[in-house]
């Protein structure tokens, strides 16, 4: 498992407020939110009417001007590499994953909350039991003139997975990893120019790890990343609209000087050019191209930079058809004193095809491709799988998958493979 604020530092996409589908291990879609409620003049809320375009999709829990979705998600699977490492055991294994997403149903504005867990537990102890849990709350203030605010606050818990290149040596279970993150931005148009100022502050806390009666100091390695991003786009049509932005970070850590006397605060710079397409339902999404660099307080650490892809594209060439693309880049920190840091790509495709109104089947591929600087060292993870969800009704969905992963590396104890499968049940309100 990568650190906790290495994807936080390459999240730059738009999600939209009133809409979306929920995520699963397997990678599937759920399906569609369901509209908001109609109005009424009389105090008593209106009833709630099947969406006309999913009626499988949940309606969720009025209260007041919320609605409410929870649902609980039960797995079972078996893979044969429990720890998604070199050497890991075959294990079955069992889920549990709770979930409450919490939407206004408001005229103006907008705010959510949604609240999310899952633990994994492996038999015969092949692999530590994996817990995790997220909290994520946004708001959308809208002003006079096409003028918005947004702003957002979370907070992650997550253990280092055993493959991790920063893995604590030695320690008897995988230590946890919590991650803050707070963000505002300030939307507005002046005629076809539209910009956005955001700034950002994402934390990430290592708890220290033991073996056996010894700690494992990991404090070293607490750090905060404060950035503050300015994009500028030009609507060339209703639907195409070039951008440019910048952004400047400061990423300055608990103690000045790690473990290994190492300085490892630093300053970023990032530059980038996109497009943002908005021709719904064929085309939407955005692309950018650019570069990044981070210089370090430590003189002995050479600077980390990188040509940068990043975008998220959703592209529906038939009715029944949806091909999602996305691509991240990340700078992520190491804890090895002869490297700065690494740099990170991440593509993914998912192809979903409704086989029926009610049954949908995705294909799924990805490569994730990380260089440490310094060491010379070059991992590549490659991913693909098959899956197909079946919606019984509007509380119950049932989702079964096949999953392949293997790692190769220039470090010749690294590589490995491993096979999943997994059932997993949605129930849903």
């Amino acid at each position: 498992m990568r650190p906790a604020f290495a994807p936080l530092v390459a999240a730059g996409f738009v999600v939209a407020i009133h809409s979306g589908a929920a995520a699963d291990t397997l990678g599937l879609r759920r399906g569609i939110v369901p509209d908001a409620l109609n109005a009424t003049t009389d105090e008593t809320p209106a009833p709630r009417r099947p969406p006309a375009d999913d009626p499988y999709a949940a309606l969720g829990i009025r209260a007041g001007g919320f609605i409410l979705y929870p649902s609980l998600t039960i797995g079972a699977g078996f893979t044969t590499n429990a720890s998604n490492g070199a050497g890991g055991p075959p294990s079955g294994f069992g889920t549990l994953a709770p979930e409450l997403d919490i939407r206004s149903d408001w005229d103006r504005n907008a705010a959510t909350l949604t609240l999310r867990g899952s633990y994994e537990k492996f038999l015969n102890a092949a692999a530590p039991d994996q817990p995790t849990g997220s909290a994520e709350g946004t708001a959308r203030i809208d002003f006079a003139d096409q003028w918005s605010a947004d702003l957002a606050a979370g907070a992650t818990y997550e253990e280092q997975s055993l493959s991790d290149p920063n893995f604590p040596t030695g320690a008897d279970r995988p230590p946890g990893v919590i991650g803050l993150t707070s963000s505002a931005a300030l939307n507005g148009d002046f005629g076809r120019v539209s910009f956005t100022l955001r700034g950002s502050a994402d934390r990430a806390v290592y708890e220290n790890a033991t073996s056996g009666s010894s700690v494992i100091d990991q404090g070293d390695r607490t750090n905060t990343l404060y950035a503050a991003r300015l994009r500028v786009g030009y609507e060339v049509t209703a639907s195409l609209t070039p951008f440019v932005e910048g952004e400047v970070s400061r990423r300055a850590y608990d103690r000045l000087v790690d473990l290994e006397g190492v300085e490892r605060s630093g300053t970023g710079l990032a530059l980038r050019a996109g497009i943002a397409l908005d021709r719904d339902p064929l085309l939407k999404g955005e692309i950018s191209v650019g570069t990044t660099h981070e210089n370090f307080d430590d003189p002995s650490l050479a600077p980390l930079q990188a040509l940068t892809f990043d975008g998220s594209l959703v592209w529906a060439p038939t009715r029944l058809t949806t091909v999602t693309f996305d691509g991240t880049t990340a700078l992520s920190p190491s804890t090895d004193p002869a490297s700065s840091g690494s740099v990170l790509y991440d593509a993914s495709v998912d192809v979903a095809y409704a086989w029926r109104q009610n049954v949908t089947v995705d294909w799924t591929g990805g490569v994730e491709t990380e260089r440490f600087q310094g060491t010379g060292e070059v991992d590549n993870t490659y991913r693909t799988g098959l899956a197909a969800t079946w919606k019984i009704n509007r509380s119950l969905q049932l989702t079964a998958g096949y999953v392949h992963a293997w790692l190769n590396s220039t470090d010749p104890t690294l590589p490995y493979q491993s096979d999943t499968v997994k059932a997993e049940l949605r129930v849903q309100r």
